[in-house]
């Protein structure tokens, strides 16, 4: 068998027309958005409570987490304005805490826009993620969360 030494993607070969690394993954600061967001036991379906904004390029890192077993939904979904579960949806009784990205899964390393399943990243680059009731509430609640990205 050969004996091969090959770089990571963070190592580009310019001259064999390799791309520049994504600024993100190859610099990028952690940034951590804590957020707290309570709804009311009279909550209906449809509610949708405002996370926070994120830049589009933005990595979500795999510490992403929320804590859910105070929210006052049976279901958690976490999403855009328009796609309630882009970013995931999980039972509240499934776990006290839900990480939406797992390190190496399909979601992990992929710029904000692509890992919610944008076609592209919005002209303005920023993404607004939020907390959605899919029924009406089963009682008063508390999500607490900690969204952990890269960004260059």
């Amino acid at each position: 068998m050969a004996v091969v030494s090959k770089k990571s993607d963070l190592f580009p070969d310019i001259r064999a027309g390799d791309a520049v690394p994504d600024p993100a993954k190859a610099r990028g600061r952690s940034i951590c958005a804590a957020f707290t967001v309570t709804n009311l036991s009279t909550d209906s379906s449809g509610s949708m409570y405002h996370l926070v904004d994120i830049p589009a390029d933005a990595i979500i890192d795999s510490r992403t987490a929320f804590q859910v077993q105070n929210w006052g939904f049976a279901t958690v979904n976490i999403g855009t304005k328009s796609d309630i579960d882009a970013l995931g949806t999980v039972a509240k009784s499934a776990g006290n805490v839900y990480q939406p990205v797992a390190f190496g899964d399909a979601k992990h390393g992929l710029p904000a826009w692509q890992a919610l399943g944008l076609s592209a990243a919005p002209e303005n680059n920023v993404i607004s993620l939020y907390a959605h009731a899919s029924a009406a509430a089963t009682g008063a609640g508390t999500l607490k969360g900690e969204l952990h990205y890269r960004y260059h």
